[in-house]
């Protein structure tokens, strides 16, 4: 495999994991797509290899911009790899958590994750690449106080193991199966 000629996005580069993850991909010789949500994180993430992309993964129009993106290295580099690392913690008694709290957790840490990868599944799967999703424990786990945080991290266990399961021949056949609805 020669890396040079392969792409790879991190989402949520603008925390520490996300970073991390970027700047040893750009060490291995990727050419890394850094998601950030603004500049100082830009700045930040700048360096040989790393080229930060603003992506909000709640913004439809982010995500647009992003495979747009994508799609300028046909022919120069292929799409070795997303990585989903964006998200966000909201923690309180589930009890008395807002709802809208609830919905900003989903969107970031599941909804925000399945608009990145539907998008950019096409050309992993020409590539014969790899979604990677992070999670943590609260995807084992849920603890008092981190019900939301836990729920879209159990959340996207199962949509990972779903995925899984729909493009598992594309190593053996060179394409998924196909995905077939429910009810009939």
């Amino acid at each position: 495999m020669n890396s040079s000629n392969e792409l790879v996005l991190v989402t949520g580069a603008s925390g520490d994991i996300g970073l991390a993850t970027a700047r040893r991909l750009a060490a291995d010789g990727f050419h890394v797509l850094a998601g950030v949500r603004g500049q100082a994180a830009a700045d930040r993430a700048q360096a040989p290899g790393i080229e930060p992309v603003m992506l909000n993964v709640t913004d439809e129009t982010q995500v647009a911009a992003l495979a747009e993106r994508v799609s300028q290295e046909r022919g120069v580099r292929r799409l070795r790899a997303v990585v989903n690392n964006a998200g966000i913690a909201i923690n309180g008694p589930d009890e008395t958590a807002a709802l809208g709290e609830w919905r900003r957790q989903f969107d970031a840490g599941v909804f925000g994750q399945i608009a990145a990868t539907q998008v950019l599944l096409p050309p992993v799967v020409a590539a014969r690449g790899r979604v990677i999703n992070i999670s943590s424990a609260g995807s084992k786990v849920a603890m008092p106080s981190f019900g939301a945080c836990s729920g879209a991290k159990f959340a996207m266990e199962a949509l990972s193991d779903s995925l899984r399961r729909e493009v598992e021949d594309v190593g053996r056949r060179g394409r998924p199966r196909p995905v077939r609805g429910a009810g009939g």
